[in-house]
């Protein structure tokens, strides 16, 4: 056991002391890790007083506070070792609670609750309390009957779990992190939800949480002078995100500043997509595909944000109960496309978008989950009040069943499919996407994305596009658990951008 002042203070006080200092830890989760927490720092190997630094003080605070945090890191904060100190203080002074640690494997579970066990052997003797089991699954406290248990994250894990706080430790690399939350969702637990990033695996549950709850319309930012960033939602007021960037640590190596610990430990040893993983400075860094494997230029997507607005009150084009969004009205001077990327309303939503063929502007859009009926009706709603627009759609899954709705309302302007050499495909509609196509239409998006070609002012768009991802040949790359009907949507404008005629517009069916 080593030394502090208070340890000193009671143990030259005796008994009386004693139990103050035992009352003061009980009352205060951070004067117990502040005074009597010892941790082993991995840089030295050396034993060493718990550092209160500003954020960890501050992710204290804000723990204690909510019932579901996500907390979003950068490596070697020390976040374990809170975490691992709070699972303690629980267990000491809450009588029969029951803490539950879950980590991705059966290895980083004992890690973790060896911490606890390390923290535990290294407080005075008056802190401490003898324990009836102490492996590498459970640390029970005899005398109070708090029990601490580390599971590896197995599709079984945590159910019939009823206790007073569960952490989740690295879950963007969970496999089962979605059947563990329902699992332990119901205990009535707290819930810490701690990962870096991991964009190996850009559908991970704990990227997919995050991204939800910072990309939500009613999230608010508050920043901490600790830099710790702060995100809350009227709408989800018992939860919070949490954003801990690389560079909230003080110190790293005693003697090295953190550009030379950044220069001489991180650069040399770290590849391009761990750094991007492991030491993120931004939160927006973590939410964008890999820079080194993104398929879109990342910068221009970043620039392109700044074009994203809501959709503007009009009477002008009927909205379906807001499923279409207006951002300019049709201008019969101008002359307009239009492509579907449609749905049967069951699993995905159709998007629906009406480009301004001279400047490219998505100028309205429109999604959601309908039938397959609804969608043609819209479809050749937007078609016809955008002054006869051409048009087209994508034929794959439930194209065909589309294309019947599109000849049953006689929609006019109908483009013709392409090879995918350019030329048509005689008598067919609706644009049947290949591999090949697939290859040569995200080409010309990524090019037409570096020139600035178009504009969008739709949130998902950009969202999407962030996950596309290139192969080692330089393909494109889509998981197949997500969704791409923006991508695919924009794909279809902007093909229909290229290949209509250049003539003055006529309202009338083209022949492509």
């Amino acid at each position: 056991m080593a030394e502090t002042d208070s340890v000193a203070i009671a143990e030259r006080g005796g008994a009386a002391s004693q139990a103050v200092e035992a009352a003061l830890c009980a009352a205060s989760l951070k004067h117990f890790a502040t005074e009597f927490a010892f941790i082993q720092n991995q840089n030295n190997q050396r034993i060493e007083k718990w550092q209160p630094w500003p954020y960890l003080l501050d992710l204290i605070d804000i723990i204690q506070q909510y019932d579901l945090i996500y907390i979003l890191k950068a490596s070697q904060l020390g976040i374990s070792w809170l975490v691992s100190i709070i699972n303690l203080w629980i267990a000491l002074f809450s009588e029969t609670s029951k803490c539950l640690l879950l980590s991705q494997g059966q290895t980083e579970a004992q890690d973790l609750l060896s911490k606890v066990d390390f923290v535990h052997s290294h407080l005075p003797d008056y802190l401490q309390m003898p324990t009836s089991t102490n492996n590498r699954e459970a640390f029970t406290l005899r005398d109070n009957g708090a029990e601490i248990r580390a599971l590896p994250s197995t599709e079984k894990a945590g159910h019939g779990f009823q206790g007073t706080l569960i952490t989740r430790d690295e879950l963007a690399r969970h496999e089962f992190a979605e059947d563990n939350f329902r699992a332990v969702s119901r205990s009535g637990a707290r819930l810490i939800e701690l990962s870096t990033a991991n964009k190996k695996d850009s559908t991970n549950y704990f990227g997919a949480k995050t991204s939800e709850f910072y990309y939500h319309s009613q999230t608010v930012k508050y920043v901490y002078p600790s830099g710790v960033e702060l995100y809350t939602n009227p709408a989800k007021p018992s939860q919070c995100l949490v954003f801990l960037s690389w560079d909230l640590r003080p110190t790293r190596l005693e003697g090295m500043s953190l550009q030379e610990w950044w220069d001489s430990r991180i650069l040399p040893r770290y590849t391009a997509l761990e750094i991007e993983e492991q030491f993120p400075k931004h939160i927006t860094d973590v939410f964008k595909a890999s820079v080194t494997k993104a398929y879109f230029e990342a910068t221009v997507l970043e620039d392109m944000g700044y074009e994203l607005c809501a959709p503007i009150k009009q009477d002008v084009v009927n909205t379906h109960n807001n499923v279409v969004r207006v951002y300019k009205p049709p201008d019969k001077t101008k002359k307009y496309v239009v492509f579907t990327d449609p749905s049967d309303g069951i699993e995905d939503p159709f998007v629906t978008g009406v480009m301004d063929y001279i400047t490219g502007e998505v100028v309205c859009s429109a999604t959601g989950k309908e039938r397959v009926d609804y969608v043609g009706a819209i479809h050749d709603y937007l078609a016809r009040t955008y002054n006869d627009a051409v048009n087209s759609f994508e034929y794959n899954a439930v194209g065909m069943a589309f294309a019947k709705c599109l000849d049953d309302l006689q929609t006019p302007s109908q483009a013709p499919r392409r090879k995918t050499d350019g030329s048509r495909d005689e008598g067919k509609k609706g644009q049947f996407v290949s591999q090949k196509h697939k290859q040569l239409m995200f080409a010309d998006l990524a090019t037409a994305t570096v020139k600035r070609g178009y504009v969008i002012h739709d949130r998902e768009f950009l969202q999407q596009a962030k996950l596309v991802q290139r192969d080692d040949l330089g393909f494109p790359v889509t998981d197949k658990k997500i969704t791409f009907d923006w991508v695919m949507m924009m794909n279809g404008l902007w093909q229909l951008q290229k290949y209509a005629p250049r003539t003055p517009y006529k309202a009338a069916t083209y022949d492509l």
